[in-house]
């Protein structure tokens, strides 16, 4: 399981035949800088996959540049070969994995997205954005979610993301209404393998939480155990810039993110 979360981020497997690498190699280069790379020189650690579709990319036309019939080699967590085909020489104890038939590409990003509601996907394809923010937003969900709730739902999110294809995802994590409800989101992060920027939200919930409230539970975030070792990165997100903002509550908003 910890390889799998240390790839993840690198790599994910769709159910629908797709495999996706999270970042654009250079097609014209066999091996890239930095062979055996970031995560360990074990034998499951290196591996080969053969025979697909490569989407690769093209640094003289600054295109894609599509292989029929390529290989991807990963060693640790770098991707460090791209082939026009299966290549003649395999680092010993490889894991050769065939691809014949499936497309491996660079990974997706999706640039906004709110994890810990996942739970909540199908369930509001008839509701207005007003009744939206009476159902199912960080409005009325303090009152009825735990913890594990927002823990659960947001590693099923990032999990799910994965299997599609997405392996970078930029949050902007609603769910900060109290240290620990902030806690569980972060975690289920770090937890996942996933590279995710987790913009930890600053907002006033009426009868709950003041954004002067979150200053200590921003700081306490950033001191999480295990947050710098991972791919998650801790941001900042707000939605009071205007019109008629708060200028001195934007300033202490933004002397944190310093």
């Amino acid at each position: 399981m910890r390889f799998f979360r240390g790839i993840a981020a690198l790599l994910s497997v769709s159910l629908s035949g797709v495999v996706v690498s999270a970042a654009p190699a250079d097609a014209d280069t066999a091996s890239a800088s930095g062979a055996g790379g970031g995560g360990g020189g074990g034998a499951s650690s290196t591996i080969l996959f053969k025979g697909g579709t490569v989407i690769a990319f093209n640094k003289q036309t600054q295109g894609l540049r599509v292989i029929r019939g390529g290989s991807v080699l990963v060693e640790g967590d770098r991707i460090t070969g791209v082939y026009d085909s299966t290549p003649s020489r395999i680092p010993p104890k490889a894991e050769v994995v065939d691809i014949t038939g499936k497309i491996i590409t660079p990974g997706f990003i999706d640039t906004h997205r709110h994890g810990w509601q996942t739970v909540f996907k199908t369930m509001a394809s008839n509701t207005t954005l007003i009744e939206f923010f009476g159902r199912y937003s960080s409005f009325v969900a303090p009152f009825f979610w735990s913890s594990s709730d927002i823990y659960d739902s947001q590693l099923a999110g990032l999990y799910e993301a994965l299997n599609a294809g997405v392996t970078s995802s930029l949050d902007h994590a609603t769910n900060t209404w109290s240290k620990d409800a902030s806690d569980a989101g972060l975690q289920a992060c770090i937890d996942s393998g996933a590279r995710v920027f987790w913009g930890f939200t600053f907002a006033n919930i009426s009868g709950l939480v003041t954004v002067e409230d979150l200053y200590p539970v921003f700081k306490a975030m950033a001191a999480k155990p295990g947050l710098k070792k991972s791919p998650t990165t801790l941001g900042v997100a707000y939605d009071g810039w205007g019109p008629n903002p708060n200028v001195g509550e934007i300033n202490k908003i933004m002397a944190l993110a310093k």
